[in-house]
């Protein structure tokens, strides 16, 4: 079980498949088991590398404030620790704000970039509505499962909630095996909030794609194509029937968008 040390804490990482390195980076709260519908597929053609964020499952927590650009050199360390001289590096909600960073501070570490699920940051992101805001809230801080089951609502597309309970259900057992504490939450929270790339976006020179679902409800699809926007020559793909966690509602289709595009730039 591998594990780089950064400055007095550790990152637990793994590694899958063979071929050139695909970097994948979760969002708040998450770990690396939530990979579950990418790691068998994207590994048959790359070596995928996954890896908990500081504080989450595997990953000791060094404590104190943290940054969006603090994570990416975390990412920056696993990259380094498992071999990968230059790796594509793919990022869900806060997972694609890390990946940013990345991009923007270690570019000679970044092939290609996907973006998933996520926004600039600062005063031109697009906001979820209050309602949705208050799903998120319970989410984030609510003391009952009931609460936070209620809360899960703003993570999918209500075609999900209403016709397909398995993917509620798996996602519900893959975070209830590895419970992110509360105290990492809220800090990973404020990171977000102090995370702006708005203005320096048109620095990415990594080839971009820009990855949403059309349901989107808490990063609404809008974000996206600000982020194409603003990328150089960056695509953008939007995946019918998906919301926040299209990774998992619509894999077929979203891995698909991620494999053709990486595979032209192989």
């Amino acid at each position: 079980m591998p594990q780089v040390e950064r400055d007095g804490f550790s990152l637990y990482y793994e590694t899958h498949g063979a071929g050139h390195p695909l970097l994948l980076i979760r969002g708040i709260g998450s770990n690396l088991e939530h990979w579950y519908e990418q790691v068998p597929i994207f590994s048959r053609q790359y070596q995928v590398i996954v890896f908990d964020n500081r504080g989450i499952g595997r990953s000791s927590d060094p404590g104190g404030p943290r940054s969006v650009k603090d994570m990416a050199e975390d990412a920056a360390t696993v990259l380094r620790a498992a071999g990968a001289k230059r790796a594509h590096a793919m990022g869900l909600s806060m997972g694609g704000m890390i990946a940013q960073e990345l991009a923007l501070g270690w570019p000679e570490l970044v092939g290609g970039l996907v973006l998933t699920a996520t926004h600039c940051g600062g005063p031109n992101k697009i906001l979820p509505t209050r309602e949705t805001m208050a799903l998120f809230d319970k989410l984030m801080s609510g003391k009952t499962l009931e609460e936070q089951m209620e809360g899960r609502k703003c993570l999918f597309a209500p075609e999900t909630l209403a016709q397909r309970p398995g993917v509620l259900a798996r996602y519900a057992e893959v975070s209830a095996a590895c419970l992110a504490p509360a105290e990492v939450m809220a800090r990973q929270w404020e990171a977000i909030q102090g995370f702006d790339a708005y203005d320096r976006l048109p620095g990415i020179t990594a080839p971009t794609l820009s990855l949403g679902g059309e349901e989107d409800r808490l990063i609404p699809p809008a974000n996206a194509e600000l982020l194409a926007a603003r990328i150089p020559g960056a695509q953008l793909k939007l995946i019918p029937s998906a919301g926040h966690q299209l990774l998992i509602e619509q894999p077929d289709a979203a891995n698909d968008a991620v494999l053709g595009f990486l595979e032209g730039l192989d």
